[in-house]
């Protein structure tokens, strides 16, 4: 169901669609178990408020058109007994708060889904999994890792915490904007806005090594960011072109950046556009991951409360992360 078809009076009735959840075959049977015990048991009912948020929706889109059509007719007559032109303009007044008063019962379902099926989704992962609205990272952390653009405000929103082998993981969207001024008049201007993810390492690094995208070597090599850290080498062409490296330490830097871990950091640049970013610093792997998406976000709210496609889809990029986890060996004392 589209829209459009949903506003002309297409039936809103329970959906039952065939099943979607995917997982390697090795953890099928553990993935279809957590969701039958954990996920399923509540389908019902968010399927229930599902159809009845639909019904909302369409009675509030009905009423709405209906008051802004009265808003019209009021103008018009208004103009005409006036002698005056139709100001066009001021009819986009009482669309905004129409809007939000259409979307309130979507967002009311949506944060309901948050708060009680994804923490259960992330259990899967451990049970120290938490998934939050209110926790945040702390941005002086994020600060030292020098990946941070000039910013003047700072929004974080879904926050995930939990560990995998003994490597506490932290995962927080973030957004940054920063003021500039442009003919005349001061714009808020998005500077960054996607995922950071923080990996806790059993082995305090030595220096400290950031891996940028490509902007060509003399702007990041004069990029303030970077002072106190020189350029490192490397000996994979096709890696360079897309990063560039810097670091006080040089033998610890090509030492962390493998062959693996290189590959890796690669499949995950296609992922997001190559729009990511990390650095190694204090006992820390910090990556940050540009994207326009929110992460942690419901499918359609056309489509049935199955929560499969959510399950499969957030299984699928932790196990990216598990992934970075192995091939960098944060799980073991490696003795840098």
């Amino acid at each position: 169901m589209n829209i459009i078809s949903f506003i002309f009076g297409a039936p809103i009735k329970p959906s039952r669609q065939p099943k979607r959840l995917v997982a390697d075959s090795a953890e099928l049977d553990k993935f279809k178990t957590h969701y039958a015990e954990h996920i399923e048991p509540l389908t019902r009912k968010f399927e229930n408020r599902r159809v009845a948020c639909l019904k909302a929706l369409r009675q509030r889109i009905y009423m709405s058109l209906a008051m802004f059509a009265s808003v019209v007719v009021i103008a018009m007559l208004y103009a005409a007994r006036q002698y005056v032109e139709m100001p066009w303009i001021f009819l986009a007044v009482p669309i905004i708060p129409l809007v939000w008063w259409c979307s309130r019962p979507i967002k009311r379902y949506r944060n309901d889904v948050k708060e009680q099926v994804f923490p259960k989704i992330f259990r899967y992962f451990g049970d120290d999994f938490i998934f939050s609205h209110t926790h945040t990272m702390s941005l002086s952390t994020l600060k030292r890792s020098k990946l941070l653009p000039s910013y003047d405000d700072a929004h974080f929103d879904d926050y995930v915490q939990g560990s995998h082998n003994g490597v506490e993981i932290v995962i927080n969207e973030l957004q940054l904007t920063k003021e500039v001024r442009r003919d005349k008049r001061t714009e808020t201007e998005t500077v960054f806005r996607g995922v950071m993810v923080q990996l806790s390492s059993h082995k305090a690094f030595k220096g400290h090594t950031v891996v940028v995208k490509s902007r060509g070597g003399l702007i990041n090599f004069l990029s303030s960011s970077f002072k106190n850290l020189s350029r490192v080498k490397l000996e994979d062409p096709r890696f360079e072109k897309q990063f560039d490296v810097f670091s006080t330490d040089q033998i610890e830097a090509r030492y962390l950046l493998t062959v693996g871990f290189m590959e890796r950091l690669q499949s995950l640049a296609s992922m997001f556009a190559g729009k990511i970013q990390c650095a190694f610093y204090e006992n820390k792997l910090l990556i940050m991951l540009a994207s326009r998406e929110n992460r942690f976000e419901l499918g359609s709210i056309f489509n049935g409360a199955t929560f499969e496609y959510e399950f499969s889809q957030i299984n699928r990029e932790m196990k990216q992360l598990f992934a970075m986890i192995e091939v960098l060996k944060l799980d073991q004392d490696i003795g840098l």
